[in-house]
């Protein structure tokens, strides 16, 4: 039989997880064309539409629609 863990623990555990991961996204974007509003928050122009992204999420905004994952392909697949 396996052992239940309390809700508390598994909380904190996947409150630290999703710490590390954000992190670990943070480290690996690459801030070269952003401009960084914040250590969190950075935009950019593409196509004459603003791109905003959140490194940390790696989420982003272009033209009212949020998407998540690989913002470099993204804007490789739309730069004119």
């Amino acid at each position: 039989m396996t052992e239940m863990v309390p809700w508390d623990e598994f909380k904190a555990a996947m409150k630290e997880e999703s710490r590390r991961r954000r992190e670990s996204n943070l480290q690996s974007a690459d801030p070269e064309g952003w401009t960084k509003h914040t250590e969190w928050h950075w935009s950019r122009d593409l196509n004459g539409e603003r791109l905003d992204y959140w490194p940390s999420r790696n989420r982003f905004r272009w033209k009212g629609k949020t998407y998540s994952g690989d913002v470099k392909g993204f804007i490789r697949k739309r730069d004119k």
